[in-house]
């Protein structure tokens, strides 16, 4: 399945997952966002992705940047911005860009599934398309800074991070994996996965982010 439809399948449950509901609900995986925020800030993300907007991703103002500039819309005018937005992304899908909008998008679904109390979804094909991006990014991080090789064992087969034989083994599901290394996991959550070998050998590396969430999250 190529990176559109699994986008805008991601976009169909997050609109049927929030419509009705109250968009000023908390978000606990992105504290201070609400419901609305979150849509708000895919709809506006993404033309920062068309536009090529990207001043602020390591600091965190990128995104924060885009909730601050609409708080004043609607959760309808989020949906709308993002509709017209979605046109305009269209050739960004089928580039390396590609992958980084559905490990995005993902991302946020089950953020907002955590908030509103519907988990589901976190066996398909949409989360192991979300891992694509990051996994490439930790193995080239990996890489560049000698830390020794972890092969990660998931439900669909294994993969090794880093250069040569694997040093240790990281056991869980691909939905754990994408939430721990997407920054919803605190450190003492991960060292308590299924390791073989000392976590903290890996630990500062599997931070997509370059940090992990400071207190525990649970879903």
């Amino acid at each position: 399945m190529t990176n559109a439809p699994v986008y805008d399948a991601t976009r169909q449950r997050i609109t049927e997952l929030v419509r009705g509901r109250d968009p000023q609900t908390p978000v606990a995986a992105t504290p201070g966002w609400s419901v609305k925020d979150v849509v708000a800030h895919l709809a506006g993300g993404l033309r920062d992705f068309v536009d090529r907007r990207f001043d602020g991703v390591e600091s965190g103002e990128w995104g924060e940047r885009q909730v601050r500039d609409r708080r004043a819309n609607t959760l309808d005018d989020a949906f709308a911005e993002w509709d017209a937005n979605r046109e305009l992304a269209e050739p960004l899908f089928d580039t390396p860009m590609g992958s980084v909008l559905i490990s995005e998008v993902v991302q946020h679904e089950h953020d907002l599934r955590a908030a509103l109390g519907v988990p589901g979804d976190r066996d398909g094909v949409a989360v192991r398309s979300a891992l694509t991006k990051p996994l490439q990014q930790l193995d080239q991080r990996m890489r560049e800074n000698d830390v020794p090789a972890l092969r990660i064992s998931l439900e669909h087969g294994d993969r090794v991070l880093g250069h040569g034989e694997p040093e240790g083994t990281l056991r869980t599901t691909s939905f754990e994996l994408m939430r721990a290394i997407g920054g919803r996991r605190s450190a003492d959550q991960i060292k308590a996965m299924d390791w073989d070998g000392d976590p903290d050998t890996w630990i500062s590396s599997l931070a997509l982010f370059g940090r992990h969430r400071p207190e525990p999250f649970e879903e």
